[in-house]
């Protein structure tokens, strides 16, 4: 047999082929073409953003992940939020290129992958080579991915390899009829799940775990489908280092608040379902076009959490699949089910099931057609391994040629549709306009506010009292609202320090402001095309000492009237708990000499401030308080307390101090340890003997 006929050859041809295909779509020269970059609107606006704070930090001559973000929203926690920064393996290759060029090779790496594990999968369930090759491609290519491609959301992307890698493992693990001493499927098992947990987006790991359960619990009918549950919760737990503090910050945060459904908490509407066979019956929101938004926000965020084409090929399969009752063997019902069930959850009708769970822990439910996607591909290549069969009575040559057609007509229009969606815009354009250039030295220890959607590599250089996140604490989020006079049910995940009122910008130390809108309550600077510069009168310091006279000791209800009152003078005094009410000493009132404070970050980490004290009291710095924060007052560790309900407070006695404020990642202790003792276990469970192929229960074994 000649070297070019053998199964492995054929094999790499067949990945070769759909690797090919794959690339011809998402365009990974992208990522080395330093002219151009690749058009996404989140990963522009936000994710890049994230990228380049860690990569500041992890490439310097002190390596090390932030545990604080100061950049947003008076300051919020970085790595337990693994929307920042996920430990994902394919995340650390983005830290070797410009974040401008890293979205093509993240897009890229995604969909290779997804393509690489459906078909490895399918191939483990039997299906042919091009009927797996055709699966892969089809995962990869569906609407779902690349829609979001132009979306932005780089996380998500990350996460979508998930499902039929770890089905994949799992196949591997329960086909092995005699596994050696070391089960080296079953640790790979474990150590997927733990990284599927870790990346960046929580609903699609979500997602894929619970289906990859279901799939273990329907499929393998002997005892070593414990093995497989065991190396799955096990790989969760080896997440647990930034698992569980993402768990404390998500109970810190707006997502356990009583807020307004957010207006991208997206059901799949009825009218919608059109989209698998027409997919632009509903408009599309090009950006380079006339009608960026279908007519508003949450018109072009449906149309983003709802695209779904897969293509007719994968319909028309879908439907024989169901009319031929003799393809209906194992595990092809599951997928089947699968696919159903996730569109019939996240249709309306599903809603009175969803509002059990009040607070917003998994928002819009149409990102359950990630398993509905998965599904029509996998029925795409057992519809192309089912076609000869159908055709036996045809000539071969004709049987061919339908297939041949069939494929091109799939590849054609899918990837034509995709197209529209992979879009690149010139790098040149993110750099400072020389309007606004030379704002970090203008700025000093202040902040900015400037509009998130301003496409420049200036933007969130500088710390900036606006946000764009998902998860937000709870309580700098509850005061920006208050002294901007917002609805306190307000359920914001982006807002521009533009937006909030000049009180709110002056109390939180924001000197200057760069937007889009028109202001006339601020005085105007300059202007640079359609960006308009605003200073901010009177703005706080960073860091400010307040004597004992000008505390108030009060409940948070009060403290949030009094910021939600104009009238508060929040320059000149201070509010603080109830709890930490002391006497005010009878010579607070003597002192003849001011108090002096100097501000100093010598990383995102640590604050210092040197301060003489005239008198006790507290000094207050304007950063967001979080359990987080410790504090050491002459080395001597200190309370921190929160100011006026979201700020940082620490008490001083008369004197000259050194203040150290450290932040660290509340949970990681907790968190570490899980990790540790999951990963015990897991050693345990891959050494011991392996578990044998004795039926549970008078199912059949699997193959």
């Amino acid at each position: 047999m000649s070297s070019f006929d053998s199964p492995r050859f054929r094999g790499f041809l067949a990945v070769a082929v759909m690797l090919l295909v794959v690339t011809a779509l998402y365009r990974p020269w992208l990522a080395w073409d330093r002219t151009q970059t690749l058009f996404g609107f989140d990963y522009l606006q936000l994710h890049a953003r994230r990228l380049d704070y860690a990569r500041e930090a992890l490439l310097n001559r002190h390596p090390h992940l932030p545990s604080w973000y100061s950049r947003e929203a008076l300051g919020t926690p970085f790595w337990s939020n693994i929307q920042n920064f996920p430990f994902l393996p394919t995340r650390y290759p983005l830290l070797t290129v410009d974040p401008l060029q890293a979205y093509a090779l993240g897009v890229n790496l995604a969909a290779a992958l997804a393509a690489l594990f459906t078909y490895w999968y399918c191939r483990r369930i039997g299906l042919g080579l091009v009927a797996a090759a055709v699966s892969g491609w089809t995962f990869a290519a569906s609407g779902f991915f690349a829609a979001r491609v132009m979306a932005g959301h780089l996380p998500l992307l990350e996460a979508y390899p998930a499902l039929p890698l770890l089905l994949w493992l799992i196949e591997i693990v329960v086909q092995r009829a005699s596994p050696r001493r070391l089960n080296v499927p079953l640790l790979a098992l474990g150590v997927a799940s733990g990284c599927i947990v870790a990346a960046g987006h929580p609903q699609l790991p979500a997602y894929a775990l619970i289906a990859a359960i279901g799939y273990t619990v329907y499929r393998v009918r002997h005892a070593r489908a414990l093995d497989v549950l065991l190396a799955i919760f096990l790989g969760i737990g080896l997440a647990g280092f930034v698992l569980w503090p993402m768990v404390e910050l998500v109970l810190r945060s707006t997502r356990f608040h009583a807020l307004e459904t957010p207006w991208n908490d997206i059901v799949f509407p009825y009218d919608h379902l059109s989209g698998f066979a027409l997919p632009w019956k509903n408009g599309f929101p090009d950006p380079f076009g006339p009608n960026p938004t279908l007519g508003s926000r949450s018109g072009a965020a449906l149309f983003w959490e709802t695209y779904c084409y897969v293509g007719w090929v994968p319909l028309a399969a879908a439907v024989v699949f169901l009319a031929r009752r003799k393809s209906w063997e194992q595990p092809w019902p599951f997928f089947v089910v699968l696919g159903t069930l996730a569109l019939a959850l996240a249709l309306p009708i599903a809603t009175p099931l969803r509002s059990l769970v009040p607070e917003t822990i998994l928002r819009s439910s149409s990102r359950q057609l990630y398993l509905t996607a998965f599904a029509l591909a996998l029925l795409t290549g057992r519809a192309i391994d089912c076609l000869p069969g159908a055709l036996v009575r045809l000539p071969r040559s004709w049987v061919l040629g339908i297939t041949l057609a069939a494929l091109t007509l799939h590849v054609l229009d899918l990837g034509s549709h995709d197209l529209r969606f992979i879009r690149t815009l010139p790098a040149a354009g993110f750099h400072p306009a020389q309007a606004y250039a030379d704002l970090p030295g203008q700025l000093g220890d202040g902040r900015i506010a400037m509009d998130y959607q301003i496409m420049s590599t200036l933007n969130r250089q500088i710390d900036d009292v606006g946000f764009f996140d998902s998860v937000i604490l709870a309580r700098p989020y509850r005061a920006l609202l208050d002294l901007s006079d917002l609805s306190p049910t307000s359920n914001l995940q982006s807002l521009n320090g533009a937006q909030m009122s000049a009180r709110a910008l002056a109390a939180t130390a924001t000197r200057q402001v760069v937007t889009f809108a028109e202001r006339n309550d601020l005085p105007h600077i300059s202007d640079d095309g359609p960006v308009h510069i605003y200073a901010v009168p009177s703005p706080a310091a960073r860091a400010s000492f307040l004597p004992l006279t000008q505390a108030s000791f009060l409940d948070d209800t009060a403290i949030h009237e009094r910021l939600r009152n104009p009238k508060t003078d929040l320059a000149h005094s201070i509010m603080l708990p109830r709890e930490a009410a002391e006497p005010v000493p009878a010579r607070t009132d003597h002192a003849t000499v001011d108090s002096t404070v100097e501000y100093k970050r010598p990383s995102s980490d640590l604050i210092v401030a040197n301060v003489h004290a005239a008198r006790t009291g507290f000094l207050r710095v304007v950063e967001a308080f979080d359990p987080g924060w410790h504090a050491r007052v002459d080395g001597v560790p200190t309370r921190v307390l929160p100011a006026d309900g979201f700020l940082l407070a620490v008490r001083l006695e008369p004197g000259i101090h050194e203040v150290r404020l450290r932040y660290d990642t509340l949970g990681a202790a907790t968190g570490i340890a899980i990790s540790l003792t999951s990963l015990a276990l897991l050693v345990v469970l891959v050494f011991r003997r392996p578990s044998p192929l004795q039926p549970l229960s008078n199912g059949h074994r699997t193959n």
